[in-house]
C-alpha cells in the first residue's frame, strides 16, 4: 500500500502535519503544568490571571497550528514568549511551548509556499 499522492485526491504527508499533532500534544502537557503550578502555595488572583493569559496564548497558537494558519500560530508563539518572560519559574515550560508553536508556524508557512509553487 502506497501513500496517497496529490494526484490521486489524497492529502500528502508533509512536514506540517506532524507539527500540528505535536503542537496539540504540547498544549495538553503545557496546560497540565499550569494546573499543577496554580495549585502551589502562594496562590493569588494575579497568578490566576497570568496563567489564564499563558493558557489562552498557547491555545490560540495551537488552534492556528491545527487549522493550518501560520500567522495565528506565530502570534500565539510570540504572545507566549512575551508573557513567559514575566514568570521566571515557568520559563522551562513556556519557552519550549513557544518554540513548538514557532516551528509549527514555520512548517505550515513553508508548506503553503510549496503548494503555491506547484
Amino acid at each position: 500500500m502506497s501513500r496517497p499522492g496529490p494526484d490521486d485526491g489524497g492529502m500528502p504527508i508533509t512536514g506540517s502535519r506532524p507539527a500540528r499533532g505535536l503542537a496539540a500534544a504540547a498544549l495538553l502537557a503545557f496546560l497540565g503544568v499550569l494546573v499543577v503550578y496554580l495549585d502551589r502555595p502562594g496562590y493569588t488572583p494575579a497568578r490566576l490571571a497570568l496563567f489564564l493569559a499563558l493558557g489562552g496564548a498557547a491555545t490560540l497558537g495551537t488552534t492556528g497550528a491545527v487549522l493550518g494558519r501560520a500567522s495565528i500560530a506565530a502570534v500565539g508563539a510570540l504572545l507566549l514568549a512575551l508573557l513567559g518572560f514575566w514568570q521566571a519559574t515557568l520559563w522551562i515550560f513556556v519557552l519550549p511551548m513557544a518554540g513548538v508553536l514557532a516551528a509549527a508556524s514555520l512548517l505550515i508557512a513553508l508548506d503553503e509556499r510549496t503548494v503555491e509553487d506547484r
